[in-house]
């Protein structure tokens, strides 16, 4: 039985085991998944497992911290959720969400990203970031539905091109 760091009223948030490479490789591997993260998709599920101890050493960079699978609660993985340090930007972590094309549309991404926002919070974590592509409209409105507030654009984390839209929000 695997530990759960949180859950919401549908889902399970958890950390990522070997048993997921193979539901992470499906989504991953989608190209619409990978749209706007400017990752290219795996094309072996080798890579996936290759991650897997690379997300879960997220949740030794502190409290609050992880990148962890999002399933129902009967065990379906439906995507992943972080939260993790921002490397060059002391006080802050991101925060974001992936979920398998099958699951987009169901509000899922806005309930697991409250909870990580609350399971940062609880955790001592203060200000919360997300770096979301401008033209990755969902996303977008995700970031505003859980109260996080439109920065601008910005180039200042260094995650690519074009400058990401910076969302954030405070520990109340």
């Amino acid at each position: 039985m695997s530990i759960t760091v949180f859950s919401t009223e549908r889902l399970v948030v958890r950390p990522f085991g070997h048993a997921d490479a193979a539901d992470a490789f499906a989504m991953w591997s989608d190209p619409e998944v990978c749209r706007f993260t400017g990752d290219e998709p795996p094309t072996d599920i080798a890579i996936i497992v290759g991650d897997i101890p690379r997300w879960q050493a997220v949740a030794e960079r502190g409290p609050g911290c992880g990148f962890w699978a999002v399933t129902t609660h009967d065990g379906v993985f439906v995507g992943d959720v972080y939260v993790r340090p921002l490397n060059g930007a002391a006080g802050e972590h991101e925060i974001g969400w992936h979920f398998a094309r099958p699951y987009w549309g169901r509000g899922y991404a806005g309930e697991v990203a409250l909870g990580a926002m609350d399971h940062a919070w609880r955790n001592g974590v203060h200000r919360l970031v997300a770096l979301v592509h401008p033209d990755h409209a969902a996303s977008r409105r995700v970031a505003e539905k859980i109260g996080m507030t439109f920065e601008g654009l910005s180039d200042r984390y260094d995650a690519g091109e074009p400058p990401v839209a910076v969302f954030a929000a405070e520990r109340p």
